[in-house]
């Protein structure tokens, strides 16, 4: 059964709304990240586990960090906007409510982030296609003598 980023996404923001902040604090929303990445991102073939371990590491744990902070501001940001547009502090079971529902558009978009990953994965992929990593075969000798017989 294939599973769609998008399903994917929701589970995750599901357990992270229900689960604030201690999932954040468990490791458990960093871990399900990086799987997340781990499972929706194709490689190059090219490319070897580590740089491939090291790409999903360094872009997970900033989508990471951005949404813990996201996250972390929104009971602020709800509370705040809706007391300056109403004039009073929402009530309780409403800023919860508003709470979560921000929280879960913020975790969403990391779809989008995850589909420019994706996408720009594709691009090295063509661009790599049939050439090694540091590839020189177009500056080999062989390449050299056939460019000389042509011009001649």
């Amino acid at each position: 059964m294939v599973v769609s980023l998008e399903d994917d996404v929701k589970k995750l923001a599901d357990a992270a709304v229900a689960d604030w902040p201690d999932i954040q604090f468990s490791g458990d929303f960093d871990r399900a990240i990086r799987d997340l990445y781990r499972s929706h991102l194709q490689f190059p073939p090219s490319w070897p586990q580590e740089d491939c371990d090291e790409y999903i590491a360094e872009n997970a744990d900033m989508a990471a960090t951005r949404l813990i902070t996201t996250l972390d501001d929104v009971i602020d940001t709800v509370v705040d906007g809706y007391e300056r547009q109403h004039g009073i502090r929402p009530h309780h079971d409403d800023a919860s409510e508003m709470i979560k529902a921000k929280r879960r558009s913020a975790i969403h978009e990391l779809e989008w982030d995850i589909e420019d990953l994706a996408a720009e994965l594709a691009g090295w992929s063509i661009h790599s296609l049939g050439r090694a990593v540091a590839s020189m075969t177009g500056c080999s000798p062989a390449s050299r003598r056939h460019r000389r017989r042509r011009t001649r």
